[in-house]
């Protein structure tokens, strides 16, 4: 496993930004095997886009779970920048966040990293904050990804006032279910969905109407309702595994054994 963080101006944001890259590579457990020793590429390697929650950064993935493991194990790349607490929206002063999760980035990582440009192979997924923003993105451009993880997202903004709970104000926040409707309506393929949310959440309401809704609109995902965990890490990193092996693969790494550390 390589990680490598990378600091380049954004011009979605005005200013130099922070991001973590993982990347598939050598480990200990290649030197038993010498004749497979080398550092080059044969094929590009799906990407996950993912996305922290409130009060988080870029490298609370690597910090709180097993997540740089996990994503080597399954040969992926995995992709983590910051956004504040913007909700993965543009915001005011120039931030447009939402423009430089769908555009800027991964332009910059296709452009400098040996990542697939495939859509099958391009995921996105986030928890909390990053749940709502991995949704948003996923059902506002739907052709841009294959699967989108949705983490204990926060599926519902509305009615909320941000600084009675967050301390700040926030952008203007899509509404999940208009973008699904507007979605359906214009017979848009979606990506595949994954959500999953501990029973002791205290989003766990909001969380279970957006279950509710899909399966209303007959919008086939996967939904893990998991008894025992609160908003927490524990919950995250016991999810996380289960989603990548949920994946729709079709890369060149699809089916192999994993890549032991």
């Amino acid at each position: 496993m390589a990680q490598l963080h990378c600091n380049f101006f954004s011009y979605s944001l005005g200013y130099g930004v922070d991001i973590q890259i993982v990347l598939p590579s050598l480990s200990p457990c290649d030197m038993e095997h010498p004749e497979n020793l080398t550092h080059t590429v044969t094929a590009k390697y799906p990407v996950l886009y993912l996305l922290h929650g409130h009060g988080n950064d870029y490298m609370c993935w690597s910090r709180f779970t097993s997540m740089e493991r996990y994503v080597e194990e399954r040969r992926m790349v995995a992709v983590t920048c910051s956004v504040g607490n913007k909700g993965y929206m543009n915001a005011g002063y120039g931030e447009n966040y939402f423009d430089f999760v769908k555009k800027e980035l991964p332009e910059f990582i296709l452009a400098n990293f040996p990542v697939s440009e495939r859509k099958e192979d391009t995921y996105i997924a986030g928890l909390s904050m990053g749940g709502y923003g991995a949704l948003a993105h996923a059902l506002e451009h739907p052709d841009s990804y294959q699967a989108v993880g949705a983490f204990s997202p926060a599926t519902d903004w509305g009615g909320m006032e941000p600084e009675e709970r967050l301390g700040h104000g926030l952008p203007d926040m899509m509404e999940l279910k208009t973008l699904l409707e507007n979605d359906l309506a214009a017979g848009k393929k979606l990506p595949e969905i994954f959500m999953c949310i501990g029973k002791q959440d205290f989003l766990y309401d909001t969380v279970v109407d957006f279950h509710q809704t899909l399966e209303a609109e007959g919008v086939g995902h996967r939904y893990d309702d998991v008894d025992g965990f609160e908003h927490e890490w524990a919950f995250w990193d016991k999810e996380l595994p289960l989603f990548l092996d949920w994946l729709p693969r079709t890369d060149s790494y699809a089916g192999l054994e994993p890549h032991h550390m």
